[in-house]
């Protein structure tokens, strides 16, 4: 035996491909991610969201107080000018919520006139102040009026420190780190608490800033607390993530849902934070951190936090209850603006995603990852399944293989979608690829080896079997003995009506061009319908439907068929007659029954077919039909399992040739709701056999276009003036085969 055959070659390639996959695993964990992976496990995440659907906040302590649409055509003038934000804010203040949280800064001064203008008007307002002239007293009220509009900075300020509950939000802007850099005003209440670096961590490292934007000086003096807005969008453009820190300066500051969270349970200040470290300590609760010191959301979907429109507050509309002693976040929802995109909305307004993280974090629905030790574990359990699927007696049937790798695979999922519903996430991404890897070049060392022994068992059979049946040969080489097996199958024979007197008038050229056109589209219903093409005698057609691929449905499919080859006969006699080519007619036979099939013939010449009572049977009606002028005879076991959604009619009882006992046999009419059966020709059959033949004569004539009944009238005729035996059973007895 040659030595290639003595090593499952498949196997060792797969264990071969399993170490490399393992070191794959590791490069993309601990060095380097591998590309497309990143992608694919956000992809995966997005479909566990889904999967679980959306859900309820933990509590109803979370508002969100939306600047619309609505309170852009109420109350323009929040959204143009500091003294409508002020407004906003002494109107939120009244509702008596636990706190505010802006998502939104106010960097710069508010800029109504030119800085030159503005210090005229005001010395203008100053000099006029003590003039008493009465003439002077309407431009000394507009003159004021103006001044009082150019103090929103300081409107706004007074407003957020009266409020005494205001955080505001910054925005760090992602680069190079900085060293020395100046702290903006307010933004130290955005610090972590306690704070320890080991310059360790890798991937979980924070983000570096090399600048920030704050609300300016004047106003942030007033706000109790702050927080970072940063979101993090992956590759795919979906926001998963928030950063629970961010580095600026050496100094190191937590996210604007995770400050609020903070001040709800009393403690504002109490984090603990190793920088780099797979936990983040928040006031007794371990936070889990992911790369870039980032958390994931468990997103709720869209609206599932309760808002209200700004509108309804400036009007005073909004129930009091809805605010009083809440978390309230404000920010902008109106029109494409502040838009974002996660796994459960397309479009999610930006400050869901900071109400989305105090909701987790005061809820303790927590996601958390299941680490990289994990993934590489996954990896290994699931590459070794495939290459368990290698070995020699799994391998006997070609499909098992890929068919254990993707059920393995699938079941990995499942668990993932089962422990994801419970806040753990395991990578499925990277294990699934490797092991599809794995898989991969096990088939590749498979058909460098045991495919090239097929090939050459193919090229030999090929010659004298059909494809399908080679294929069988190959899954099991016991196949290719000679003999057969005993199974329920349905046979069809069809023929074109008097193709001999056809052909002689045809050169040999376009006679075999001509077949071609009728033989190609009957063949491709056969094989379109799971049926197996037996085989070509001269013009006539035999397929079986059962064998070799079993179908429970065979009757019906064969019914099926031999309609549409009445159909494609239709228009192919159209096109014949316009190339001048005679019209052709058909008949169809079909039988089901218990046969032999397997390959039959010689040690040395074989062939996959039918043999049988029932086949020849198949072969009686299809001669049929020319004598009684139809196109589709059917067994009666055909007609009792193709079901109802074909229309039969019982038309004679024969005695085929070759046969002793009598068959009933029926047409093929067409399909359930397409045609329907005359019942004069059914009361014209009864009485033929109660042997009232001039009665059944008259009827059967009655019957106009109706070829059967044409035939069984002439019938009824000659038996009316011969004289009749006694045993006369009604069966007629075929005349040719």
């Amino acid at each position: 035996m040659a030595a290639g055959r003595t090593h499952n070659v498949p196997l060792l390639t797969a264990i071969a491909a399993t170490i490399v996959a393992l070191v794959l695993a590791l490069v993309h964990t601990k060095v380097a991610v591998l590309p497309g992976i990143p992608k694919l496990e956000g992809l995966s995440i997005d479909a566990r969201f889904k999967l679980r659907g959306a859900r309820d906040p933990s509590s109803d302590r979370i508002v969100i107080v939306a600047i619309d649409d609505k309170l852009r055509a109420e109350a323009p003038e929040v959204l143009q000018t500091r003294h409508g934000y002020a407004k906003l804010i002494d109107a939120l203040t009244g509702y008596d919520p636990k706190l505010l949280a802006l998502d939104m800064f106010f960097d710069s001064p508010e800029i109504i006139l030119q800085q030159a203008l503005t210090e005229r008007v005001r010395a203008l307002n100053a000099r006029l102040a003590s003039e008493t002239d009465e003439k002077l007293a309407e431009a000394k009220a507009v003159i004021a009026a103006i001044v009082e509009e150019l103090r929103g900075d300081e409107v706004l300020a007074t407003a957020v420190k009266r409020s005494e509950r205001v955080y505001l939000a910054a925005h760090f802007l992602i680069g190079p780190q900085v060293t020395g850099a100046a702290e903006p005003v307010g933004l130290e209440r955005a610090r972590h608490g306690e704070v320890a670096d080991a310059s360790g961590g890798g991937d979980r490292r924070p983000i570096n800033a090399m600048a920030v934007t704050m609300t300016m000086p004047e106003v942030a003096r007033g706000a109790v607390g702050a927080g970072a807005i940063n979101t993090f969008r992956d590759e795919d453009g979906v926001t998963r993530r928030v950063p629970l820190a961010l580095e600026y300066a050496g100094r190191y500051y937590m996210p604007l849902g995770l400050a609020v969270a903070l001040a709800e349970l009393g403690t504002p200040d109490d984090t603990k934070y190793l920088v780099g470290a797979p936990t983040l300590h928040a006031a007794e609760i371990e936070l889990p951190v992911s790369r870039g010191a980032s958390i994931v959301l468990d997103v709720l979907g869209r609206n599932r936090i309760p808002r209200l429109s700004a509108a309804d507050v400036l009007s005073g509309k909004a129930p009091k209850t809805a605010l009083a002693g809440k978390l309230v976040f404000v920010g902008f929802t109106y029109a494409a603006y502040d838009k974002v995109v996660t796994p459960l909305d397309h479009l999610a307004d930006g400050v869901e995603l900071h109400a989305t993280l105090a909701e987790n974090v005061l809820g303790g629905r927590l996601i958390r990852g299941t680490g990289d030790l994990a993934t590489i574990l996954a990896t290994l359990v699931l590459c070794a399944c495939v290459c368990a699927a290698q070995l020699r007696h799994v391998r006997r049937r070609p499909w098992m293989p890929p068919l254990i790798a993707i059920g393995v695979v699938a079941g990995y999922i499942v668990l993932a979608v089962v422990l994801f519903s419970r806040g753990t996430v395991i990578a499925i991404a990277l294990p699934s690829v490797l092991a599809t890897f794995v898989l991969i070049a096990a088939t590749v060392g498979g058909l460098a080896t045991e495919g090239r022994e097929k090939a050459k068992l193919r090229a030999v059979f090929s010659q004298y079997v059909a494809g399908p049946v080679v294929d069988r040969i190959l899954a099991d080489p016991a196949r290719a003995k000679l003999g057969g097996e005993r199974k329920e199958l349905t046979v069809l024979f069809s023929d074109i009506r008097g193709f001999s007197l056809f052909s002689e008038g045809m050169a040999p050229e376009k006679l075999a061009s001509f077949l071609g056109e009728y033989l190609t589209p009957m063949t491709e219903l056969v094989l379109a319908s799971g049926g197996t093409l037996d085989k070509y005698i001269g013009d006539a057609v035999m397929a079986i439907w059962g064998a070799p691929i079993d179908v429970p449905d065979h009757p019906a499919r064969a019914c099926e068929v031999a309609l549409k080859m009445q159909e494609v006969l239709v228009a192919l006699n159209k096109g014949w007659a316009k190339a001048g080519k005679p019209a052709v007619a058909i008949g169809i036979g079909i039988n089901t029954g218990a046969m032999a099939v397997g390959n039959m013939g010689s040690a040395a010449r074989f062939d996959y077919t039918v043999l049988g009572d029932q086949v020849n049977l198949a072969a009686r009606l299809e001669a049929l039909t020319k004598e009684y002028g139809i196109s589709i005879l059917c067994g009666e076991a055909t007609v009792k399992a193709a079901g109802e959604s074909f229309v039969f009619r019982e038309i004679d009882l024969v005695r085929v040739k070759g046969r002793a006992g009598a068959v009933p046999v029926f047409e093929l009419v067409g399909r359930k709701g397409d045609v329907t059966i005359d019942p004069a020709f059914t009361a014209a059959l009864a009485t033929y056999r109660a042997r009232d033949f001039a009665t059944a004569r008259t009827q059967f004539a009655t019957l106009e276009g109706d070829e059967v009944a044409a035939v069984l009238a002439k019938r009824c005729g000659e038996l009316a003036g011969a004289p009749l035996d006694a045993d006369w059973d009604g069966v007629y007895e075929q005349r040719s085969k």
